[in-house]
């Protein structure tokens, strides 16, 4: 692959005594590199009814039956959730029936028709825990099992509205304290344990912070089976609160380096330890507390469960259960809830429908969509580009006629009035890929064909940069097999940027009008079109710019089209030329190519004859059509200049050695065209 870059040297006219040293000033043009010029290879989906529709289709076929299964794994889960955040205030000393609103449940089994009946009692004794509270209220539900269930077994207990993800409540801990490094009292009142830092004597909470000061204390015992066959007592099924924590939050807490006088518990922890730590009612060690590792993983939400008790082992047989609640957390003041979750699990966690109904939702959606499109698309297709010119109301433009007689006048300037980067593509297939072989584009002939494309708009004051040449080897591309992967690969540059194409095979493809798919093709280039802006992305007009056949170029191997003004000729529908022949009519009605001072022409020029005139009763002299145009009448009407065929005109079809240039009007649109549709894009 190589590169080729001309630059233009600034020159001084020495002669003149006007002209002296200035300081040269720091430039801040970028560096010319492909970073800083923004010519890295990019690649971008160019998003058609072909790709898009096979898409939507491929999604909804896929997702609606992972999301039926989703949500089939969810209604496999079985469940029991009472809530008895009511149970201290309203259960009686003997059992009564829960309120169904506080009862959730699932099971295979149709057969649960027990209503779940609590009662409240008061005891003086808090296992596990080795000190006694008097008059603890205690919780006692009677609930029925169904039918079998597990294991696994999970027991969780449920909160609701309470903000475990508040900023100031999530950052409140000390991480250094709770990985057993003995922190000092000052360090402890400096840290982010605020407010739950230290106390009135300024001795340090171990550990502090809210989100241990508000652990979750009720105490859950174990359920037991009552009503077991042949009036056995109750059975315990028993659960564990080993393995309850997740391995990495275990990771994080370790044995405590503090003595029982070094710290103070929690003030929430008062009743457990009313005497602070002491020999009997020693400092908790954190590495073993797995309650207290599940309490300090923060819930996202304001709904949420955390494991309490587990059973991996044993089947839940189908009975009635009891099982007592120590009743210590208040949910009341923050009006939240609490309940008792006795759940199974599927392959995909617990019972929850949401990701599998989002599955679904997203499968269907994308699946009426593609139904949609698809009759969109075969009611009224639309192609992603057209060859063809545009229609007759973009060109006929009112800004475009407004602004018509002052371009005449902006096109006699010296210098060019707008400066385009070109970038020249060379697109060979491996026949012509090497130096030397047949059909090979030399640095010459690149050189030789810009140098021709610069002269070609001189009259017209356009001038053209080579910003930059590529070489690709790639026989799908060099015959015009897939323009969109060429284009995609290859451009460069934004919209006002040209982007040259020369391709060694170019071929006719199924959708070019007018030509046999598979015949060989001088070039073809796009006209320019309304709606782009400097946001829009560049696969939006990723197929503007120009396809020529590599054999045109100056030296190449078609002969009588191989001086270089194929690529003049295309580069002009570029710039917004018709055709002089468009219409092929010589009725006074037709508007041709829309521009007045390219005689009308009904017959595209074969060659280089003397004369051509095809429409030898057409159009009015220069000097009445002047008169005309100062009476008001339309300068962009059908009656344009009178004469000859313009043969010698590059938006002929003559060969290059009759092309010559163009005229003031094809130059004063050219320049409309730019400030309209490409300057500042």
């Amino acid at each position: 692959m190589s590169r080729t870059d001309l630059q233009h040297s600034d020159s001084i006219e020495q002669e003149d005594p006007h002209n002296q040293e200035r300081k040269k000033q720091k430039s801040r043009r970028p560096a010319n590199t492909a970073f800083r010029q923004q010519r890295l290879k990019a690649w971008q989906p160019i998003l058609t009814p072909k790709t898009v529709l096979p898409i939507l289709f491929a999604v909804g076929i896929i997702f609606a039956p992972i999301g039926g299964l989703l949500i089939w794994a969810s209604a496999s889960v079985q469940e029991l959730r009472i809530d008895y955040t009511d149970c201290n205030t309203t259960a009686t000393n003997q059992f009564t029936q829960i309120p169904q609103s506080k009862v959730h449940s699932s099971f295979k089994s149709s057969n649960n028709t027990v209503r779940p009946q609590w009662k409240r009692t008061e005891n003086t004794t808090t296992p596990p825990w080795s000190v006694s509270i008097p008059r603890t209220p205690v919780c006692t539900l009677q609930f029925d099992i169904p039918n079998d269930i597990g294991p696994p077994v999970y027991l969780y207990y449920r909160l609701t509205n309470f903000y475990q993800n508040h900023r100031r409540y999530v950052k409140s801990l000390d991480t250094d304290q709770l990985k057993g490094h003995f922190i000092s009292n000052h360090t402890i009142h400096d840290s982010s344990c605020n407010p739950i830092k230290t106390n009135h004597e300024g001795k340090a909470y171990y550990p502090c912070g809210l989100i241990a000061n508000s652990i979750f204390n009720d105490t859950l015992n174990s359920p037991r089976l009552v009503n077991a066959a042949g009036n056995e007592p109750a059975q315990p099924y028993r659960m564990t609160n080993r393995s309850i924590a997740w391995g990495s939050d275990a990771s994080l807490y370790k044995k405590t380096k503090y003595t029982n006088r070094d710290v103070v518990p929690p003030p929430n922890w008062i009743e457990r330890y009313p005497d602070g730590y002491t020999e009997d009612n020693p400092i908790p060690d954190l590495s073993e507390y797995e309650e207290f590792q599940v309490w300090m993983r923060t819930a996202g939400l304001p709904t949420f469960s955390k494991m309490a008790l587990r059973n991996d082992n044993e089947t839940m047989t189908a009975g009635i259960y009891q099982m007592e609640i120590y009743d210590f957390f208040p949910v009341e003041v923050y009006d939240g809830t609490k309940s008792i979750l006795i759940s199974t699990r599927s392959v995909v966690g617990g019972k929850n429908s949401f990701l599998g109904i989002a599955y679904v939702a997203i499968g269907g959606l994308c699946i009426v969509l593609g139904v949609l499109f698809t009759v969109a698309h075969l009611i009224r297709p639309r192609n992603l580009y057209d060859n063809e010119p545009l229609e007759n109301d973009l060109w006929n433009s009112s800004s475009v006629e407004y602004r018509h007689a002052s371009q005449i006048g902006r096109r006699q300037a010296l210098t060019p009035l707008f400066i385009v980067d070109t970038y020249m593509h060379i697109v060979a297939d491996n026949s012509s890929a090497t130096q030397g072989s047949p059909g090979y584009v030399t640095d010459t002939m690149i050189q030789n064909q810009f140098e021709y494309l610069a002269n070609a708009y001189t009259n017209a004051s356009i001038g053209y940069r080579l910003a930059g040449v590529s070489r690709v080897t790639n026989d799908t591309w060099a015959s015009n097999g897939d323009d969109i992967a060429m284009k995609s690969s290859l451009r460069r540059g934004t919209y006002r940027s040209l982007n040259i194409y020369y391709q060694s095979l170019l071929q006719a493809g199924a959708n070019t009008p007018g030509v046999p798919p598979g015949s060989t093709l001088l070039g073809f280039c796009s006209l320019p079109t309304s709606g782009v802006t400097e946001s829009t992305p560049v696969d939006q007009y990723i197929v503007d710019g120009c396809n020529i056949l590599s054999g045109t170029m100056p030296g190449g191997n078609m002969v009588n089209y191989n001086l270089g003004g194929t690529t003049a000729h295309e580069v002009g529908h570029w710039n917004g030329l018709l055709h002089t022949f468009n219409g092929n009519s010589c009725s006074n009605s037709d508007w041709g190519d829309y521009v007045a001072d390219t005689p009308q022409e009904q017959t595209s020029t074969s060659g280089c004859p003397a004369t051509k005139d095809s429409c030898p009763d057409s159009g009015v002299s220069s000097t009445a059509y002047t008169g005309l145009a100062s009476q008001g009448s339309n300068p962009y009407g059908p009656q344009g200049f009178s004469g000859v065929d313009p043969i010698h005109n590059f938006m002929d079809y003559s060969n290059d050695e009759c092309y010559q240039g163009f005229t003031a009007g094809q130059g004063a649109r050219m320049l409309n065209v730019w400030d309209i549709y490409r300057a500042e894009r």
